[in-house]
């Protein structure tokens, strides 16, 4: 596989229907994205773990670990889960799934955790969080959290979650801060991890929005696509994925 040719793996993605969201999981079989996921992996031949957790409720969880170097203290995540089954989660999440597989391409050294059950509360974040405190990973000094990430390429805008990422990141980008919906960076920052969501967001071609790259407002509206038919394919691009990826993810990893 060409190593540009990772983006477009986001339609056949988007076609591969879950039961539906964690709690529909059943025994020891992986819902078909975590499969569809392990195949992509194998095929790029990207060392893997596939971290199998049992929630409360007895469902069976799976983290899908790309494995880096212990002496990166840098992880990258993107949760794999969906909320709706009958559509195509196009940005939320597969975008940034398959941007995180690309972000291992670029940065072989850099741990990427494909996580599960975020729509239900975080749970692979917190399946995650445990294993990090318990230093299965070295040294973690924070965790970049990609969410939304199918459209606006290098224009986007961080959570309101103040530490040393988030500085990292402003002292790189004039990016708007704003208050986010739940991600897994609650629960991380929960267990004392540092974390950060970013978001990437089109220009909003009319009228205006509270969060602006450089006084131009961006399309906030997009954010509430989650869970519906609203986000689909074509709503997102490659083009703007892989931006992201090489001007954005990329330069806040490089040092």
């Amino acid at each position: 596989m060409q190593e540009n040719s990772i983006y477009e793996q986001i339609y056949p993605f988007c076609k591969i229907r879950n039961l539906g969201n964690f709690y529909s999981n059943s025994g020891d079989d992986p819902p078909p994205r975590v499969k569809f996921l392990i195949s992509l992996i194998e095929k790029l031949e990207i060392r893997y773990i596939l971290d199998k957790f049992v929630s409360e409720s007895g469902t069976t969880g799976y983290n899908i670990i790309l494995t880096g170097e212990t002496s990166s203290r840098k992880m990258v995540v993107a949760h794999h889960d969906i909320a709706n089954p009958n559509i195509d989660n196009a940005n939320d999440n597969s975008a940034s799934v398959i941007n995180a597989i690309a972000t291992k391409i670029k940065m072989p050294a850099i741990t990427v955790v494909l996580l599960d059950g975020e729509e239900v509360g975080g749970l692979g974040a917190e399946r995650l969080a445990q294993l990090i405190i318990k230093e299965k990973f070295g040294q973690i000094d924070w965790i970049l959290n990609l969410e939304l990430t199918g459209r606006g390429g290098n224009r986007f805008f961080i959570g309101q979650y103040p530490g040393k990422l988030s500085d990292l990141i402003l002292s790189k980008f004039k990016c708007p801060v704003t208050s986010t919906p739940f991600n897994d960076s609650v629960i991380f920052r929960k267990n004392g991890i540092d974390s950060c969501v970013i978001n990437p967001l089109p220009l909003l071609e009319k009228g205006e929005s509270h969060v602006k790259w450089e006084n131009m407002s961006l399309d906030w509206e997009m954010v509430y696509n989650c869970h519906s038919k609203k986000d689909s394919l074509d709503t997102i691009s490659v083009e703007d994925m892989q931006q992201f990826v090489e001007e954005v993810i990329l330069k806040i990893l490089e040092d």
